[in-house]
């Protein structure tokens, strides 16, 4: 008999630490005994659905359940009468599932690794000082930026990625890995660990244009794959791993890239 509880024990237990803030059970009740998980990016229509089909009553996700503002200060929040946060919590309560949100500790344990393995960054070479894995500077598996840039494409399978205007030519050495959101300009002090750490190019999950300006104005070169693409390899891993230990149905669904370049 496994419960959600004991899916949390798992994680914290490899990890070394209890969960972070913005971790833990966010639907359901936490004494419902897993008929099977269902890992993946976020929380959307497709997910739930592929849960049902699975007999699956747990669902985990690394994004918000919900979408919200930032910015209500103290004022009442009205982000659960949003169309888009309504249809999750009704398929979640018409379906009887509970839900764990498990974010950092997945990056910590699985998503970090995996990305850097997918991408061909196999070498670190320095860190901020923190000597922890989110700010390592990896050896550049390619010479150039043009190089690099195809590298990444093939690794990540995106026909598309956006770029710095830097020359094809560019010599490239020193790389740092903002996966995730890492690279947006809410984190942009992690942007800033990863150039005080001696990094000359950054593969992104996703960023926006404050940070491809504060990486350009530093002088380094920014390739943005996308945040979906960054971390589904470890989330896959990440099943993977809760299906040996549990001796459960676990399969993870993929929530693919939501732009397109038209």
């Amino acid at each position: 008999m496994i419960l959600p509880l004991d899916v949390i024990r798992f994680v914290t237990e490899r990890t070394g630490h209890p969960l972070n803030d913005d971790e833990g059970i966010t639907f359901g009740p936490r004494t419902r005994v897993i008929s099977g998980i269902t890992v993946a990016f976020t929380l959307t229509a497709e997910v739930v659905a592929a849960a049902v089909k699975a007999g699956h009553n747990c669902i985990i996700h690394h994004e918000w359940l919900t979408f919200f503002s930032a910015y209500f200060g103290d004022k009442e929040r009205h982000d659960l009468s949003w169309p888009v946060n309504q249809k999750r919590i009704a398929l979640l309560a018409k379906h009887e599932l509970t839900c764990m949100r498990i974010h950092g500790s997945a990056d910590e344990l699985y998503i970090f690794d995996e990305t850097a393995r997918q991408l061909g960054l196999n070498e670190g070479i320095g860190t901020d000082g923190s000597a922890i894995y989110c700010r390592k500077v990896f050896k550049s598996p390619k010479p150039t930026f043009g190089e690099l840039i195809d590298h990444v494409k093939r690794a990540t399978g995106m026909p598309a990625l956006r770029t710095t205007l830097d020359s094809p030519s560019r010599p490239v050495s020193r790389v740092g890995m903002p996966w995730g959101g890492m690279g947006l300009f809410i984190n942009i002090a992690y942007v800033q660990g990863l150039i005080d750490a001696g990094a000359d190019t950054l593969i992104c999950g996703e960023t926006d244009n404050h940070a491809f300006r504060v990486a350009s104005e530093s002088g380094l070169a920014v390739i943005e794959t996308s945040h979906e693409v960054s971390e589904v390899q470890g989330l896959r891993v990440f099943a993977e791993a809760l299906q040996a230990h549990f001796k459960l149905n676990v399969r993870f669904v993929d929530t693919p890239c939501i732009w397109k370049v038209s």
